[in-house]
């Protein structure tokens, strides 16, 4: 895994974090591992980062990684919708929800192990409408 500065961040604590664990980075468009999308009735955003809560690494020594994701619905009305991400070809989701305008809801997945610098694509699926996808972060 490289290892990546974070911005701001001083060469010595730099030095001092990297000798005791790899640093984790992430891609995105929004922030710093954080990609956002504008829809027409709010803000989808997927944020993917080290899951140093983790208990074990994983088999070739790197970690894993956890992912959130939310919605900031901010008019129109309520949705059922599912939030989810594509990663390698492979679709992984959770429960589905009811959201009105003027609300935020979001999911967790944890224990993640992107192990290349491939995209992951967060998406929302809303009921009698469409898919929304994200903007891709990666683990690089």
């Amino acid at each position: 895994m490289k290892i990546r500065p974070v911005l701001g961040a001083t060469a010595g604590l730099l030095a001092l974090l990297t000798a005791v664990a790899p640093a984790a980075s992430a891609g995105g468009n929004w922030d710093y591992g954080t990609s956002r999308t504008k829809l027409s009735n709010g803000y989808l955003f997927t944020q993917i980062k080290a899951d140093w809560d983790y208990p074990i690494e994983q088999p070739d020594g790197s970690v894993y990684w956890k992912m959130n994701e939310w919605y900031d619905k901010t008019g129109g009305g309520t949705i059922t919708a599912q939030f989810g991400f594509n990663y390698h070809g492979y679709s992984y989701s959770k429960g589905w929800f009811t959201q009105s305008a003027g609300t935020t809801s979001g999911a967790y997945f944890d224990g993640l192990g992107f192990n290349d610098c491939s995209h992951v694509v967060g998406w929302l699926a809303v009921q009698g409408q469409n898919t929304f996808y994200n903007a891709p972060v990666t683990a690089c």
